[in-house]
């Protein structure tokens, strides 16, 4: 039984759960640790910035919480490694997960076995909180103890179901009306192929092959694979316009995909003009503190710490509540942000969806347009 496993391992000072799915685990003692996936990932510059921007919310705000001092520990290493280490902590209170789409499928399992609350910045794979033709059993599969404990798996990051949408609009915008729609056959590209396939109608119609498309999509998070298929695409017909998701988003893979045309990556976040005036603050503060800009993504970094201290705050004397800071995570509503005035779901989605489109440079990320999903 997870309950019983966790007051041996961990030390909670309490666990208990009833029919309805809810439980409480306290944990014990006066501090409360917050853990920071730094995992090696495919994307090391939005990696490295969202982390940045996390302690960054961190830092500026008050680590004391009623009786409670908060902490922050870094994680390095495999992301199943990290979340074993957070839930082994008897202090840990939240777990700020992962950055590339689909792998806190590594890490959610595990903190949901023990209650802790889990929230990635800019993971926004869709089967890991909503059912999906595309991944048989997804969501339920994700989650140990789901039954005990409901969804601890939460994201400030928009779905790429939502991020499907705006890829649609962006399509249309730059002509696209023969869309060919691939995949590398894995939870994440397929989903998200899937959501694509269902939402182009109108001017646009899906074709079999790519010499009959003027534009083509390509749903992975693997680099590798996602070079392939443009430089493919290209061969085909060298006028094709080509798309990706937020999962290549990052400057280090663009750097790889030089020398193909017309590539066009969307990522969540914000163009510079189109910021929230909360926003053009951090992206100041942020600048200042390490020197550099920071990438789209990190702001929903940034966002996650402070969403997750401020509902520390609100638990007040139940702030070591496990259970009660999941509930009241999920409890979010009208929160206003850096990322604007949003709300949670019951799936743990958030309710605004901002994505940049960026074009593919002579290797580079050059933005330029913003669009709703």
């Amino acid at each position: 039984m997870v309950c019983a496993w966790a007051l041996l391992a961990v030390g909670v000072a309490g666990c208990t759960s009833s029919s309805s799915g809810s439980s409480a685990v306290t944990v014990s003692g006066k501090t409360l640790t917050i853990y920071l996936s730094d995992a090696r990932t495919s994307q090391p510059q939005v990696a490295a910035d969202v982390v940045s921007a996390e302690q960054l919310a961190f830092r500026q705000g008050s680590s004391q919480v009623g009786s409670f001092t908060v902490q922050v520990k870094v994680l390095h290493g495999l992301i199943s490694d990290q979340a074993r280490t957070a839930i082994q902590d008897q202090s840990a209170i939240a777990y700020l997960g992962e950055v590339v789409p689909h792998t806190s499928f590594a890490s959610l399992g595990i903190t949901n076995a023990l209650d802790l609350l889990q929230v990635s910045p800019t993971d926004n794979a869709v089967e890991l909180t909503q059912a999906t033709p595309a991944v048989s059993g997804a969501p339920g599969s994700y989650y140990e103890s789901q039954s005990t404990y409901g969804q601890t798996f939460v994201r400030v990051v928009p779905t790429s179901a939502l991020e499907a949408k705006a890829q649609v609009q962006e399509m249309r915008a730059l002509g696209v009306t023969k869309l060919y729609v691939g995949d590398d056959g894995l939870p994440y590209g397929a989903a998200m192929a899937n959501v694509i396939k269902s939402d182009v109608g109108g001017t646009i119609s899906v074709v079999g092959s790519l010499s009959a498309a003027d534009g083509a999509f390509y749903g992975t998070s693997s680099p590798a694979s996602a070079g392939r298929f443009f430089h493919d695409a290209t061969s085909s017909n060298p006028q094709i316009k080509l798309f990706g998701p937020s999962a290549l988003a990052d400057p280090s893979i663009a750097g790889r995909l030089a020398g193909i045309n017309h590539l066009y990556l969307s990522a969540p976040g914000f163009l510079k003009a189109d910021l929230p005036p909360a926003a053009v603050t951090f992206v100041s503060q942020f600048t200042s503190a390490y020197g550099h800009a920071p990438e789209p993504q990190a702001i929903f970094g940034y966002e996650a710490m402070s969403a997750v201290m401020a509902v520390l705050r609100e638990a007040g004397a139940q702030a070591n509540n496990r259970a009660t800071v999941v509930h009241d995570f999920l409890s979010i509503k009208n929160r206003q942000s850096v990322l604007g005035t949003y709300s949670m779901s019951p799936s743990g989605d958030t309710s605004i969806a901002p994505f940049v489109f960026s074009r593919v440079d002579q290797g580079k990320l050059v933005p330029f347009a913003q669009v709703q999903g």
